[in-house]
């Protein structure tokens, strides 16, 4: 399947996914620039190692996902329902648990729209 027969679900999932990941690179980034003012320097290294490693790890799968690996598909869903429960757990602030909930929405339909279903099941065959 070339990049042109790609159903236009799964570039929206794709996208969806590089913008959870380049929020959490830039989370990881900012506990970085944050480290001199840190009162445990080992929380803080910890805390951007490990929004890095998930940008790396979203990002990954998200490359997946657009090369029609459909193992990916699993990870990502994960990482959705974790957004989700993220944005609920934010309800106070509309402005960050919408922007939340509205990108984890926007993947989880992509990824389980019929077209996406059965470009990955094709590429699994």
């Amino acid at each position: 399947m070339t990049a042109q027969q790609r159903p236009w679900t799964l570039l929206l999932t794709v996208i969806a996914a590089g913008v959870e990941a380049a929020a959490m690179l830039l989370w990881g980034a900012l506990e970085f620039v944050r480290i001199p003012d840190a009162a445990s320097l080992t929380t803080a290294v910890a805390g951007g190692m490990f929004f890095l490693l998930c940008a790396a790890g979203i990002g990954w799968c998200a490359f997946m996902i657009w090369r029609l690996e459909s193992w990916s598909r699993a990870p990502l869903v994960l990482v959705q329902l974790i957004v989700l429960g993220l944005a609920w757990n934010l309800r106070e602030d509309l402005a960050i648990s919408g922007g939340l909930a509205l990108v984890a929405l926007v993947a989880l339909v992509g990824i389980f729209a019929p077209p996406s279903i059965a470009a990955l099941e094709e590429r699994q065959s």
